[in-house]
């Protein structure tokens, strides 16, 4: 069995200043393997959005937003958090525009937080 990752950096010499490049590429593949776990997480966040909007709920559940805020934070600590909302706001994607109506606010629910 492999061992887990435990999110710590390891400090691994990896030989000397040539080393640099060799962990800038795995950065780079690190990176790249990131966007494209968001991009895919935005995605998957946009078909829940339309199926909850489609069933007539919320576009957004806060409830669901602090687990996700919580798994963050309690993995990466404070920046964890920070990071975690930074996420769920790229991946809710823009609110709609308010329909305006005489009388109305154009406040909505969408405007409390991020979305899971």
């Amino acid at each position: 069995m492999a061992p887990q990752s435990t999110g710590e950096i390891q400090d691994v010499d990896t030989g000397g200043p040539d080393g640099i490049d060799v962990d800038r590429e795995e950065i780079d593949l690190l990176d790249s393997q990131i966007i494209d776990i968001i991009q895919r997480r935005r995605r998957i966040s946009h078909r829940i959005q339309q199926r909850r909007l489609g069933s007539g709920g919320p576009r957004t559940v806060l409830s669901r937003e602090m687990v996700v805020l919580d798994r963050y934070r309690e993995a990466l600590g404070a920046e964890g958090n920070t990071l975690a909302i930074d996420i769920l706001h790229f991946c809710r994607g823009a609110a709609p525009a308010p329909k305006a109506t005489v009388g109305s606010s154009a406040a909505t629910a969408d405007d409390a937080g991020p979305s899971a």
